[in-house]
């Protein structure tokens, strides 16, 4: 498996969800509900690029052939969630954790702020102020964090691949392309 970086082209739209796996189960006679969630959750988002001519595609055609379907995995982010933000961690933290203690450097950090550990991306979920504190987020770690890890807030990145083997491009009569492709976190 080789992993890609995405091109130098940008993003026109991008819908992004967080897809859980939680499973539900309601009482045909009382309509009581009980409810288990599961361990799984990932990123899952839809990228659209603006109209791209010759010479600007070829750098895209070449990647997503290069990711040969689902085979191979990217790095890539959102351009608009970056953040001045910092934190590191003060002591460790385990896989699956919802929330991490950060050390006394750390900035204030909002909710909705995404971050990157590892080669996985995270959401803030409640505002952390500066200093020592718990920052939560999801979702749950996909790794363990030791003590004294600095997390990225400027420009995250996620590890991704192709949500399906067939992908493709369109042209049109005036020579622009056009690429629109769903891609899933790759846990």
């Amino acid at each position: 498996m080789t992993t890609l970086s995405f091109p130098s082209v940008a993003v026109q739209n991008m819908t992004m969800r967080l897809k859980r796996v939680v499973a539900v189960s309601e009482s045909p006679f009382t309509l009581d509900t009980q409810v288990f969630a599961h361990q799984g959750a990932r990123w899952e988002a839809e990228v659209s690029l603006p109209p791209l001519s010759h010479e600007q595609a070829r750098s895209v055609e070449a990647f997503i052939v290069g990711l040969k379907g689902r085979e191979n995995t990217f790095t890539f982010g959102n351009p608009l969630h970056t953040s001045t933000a910092s934190a590191t961690t003060s002591g460790t933290t385990a896989i699956r954790a919802e929330s991490l203690t950060t050390t006394s450097a750390a900035s204030a950090v909002s909710a909705g702020t995404y971050f990157q550990h590892g080669s996985y991306l995270y959401m803030v979920t409640a505002d952390k102020s500066a200093g020592a504190g718990t920052l939560s987020f999801q979702p749950p770690l996909r790794l363990a964090i030791a003590n004294g890890q600095s997390l990225i807030f400027n420009l995250p990145k996620s590890l991704w691949r192709m949500a399906s083997n067939d992908v493709g491009w369109s042209i049109n009569s005036t020579s622009l392309y056009g690429f629109t492709f769903a891609c899933e976190e790759a846990l």
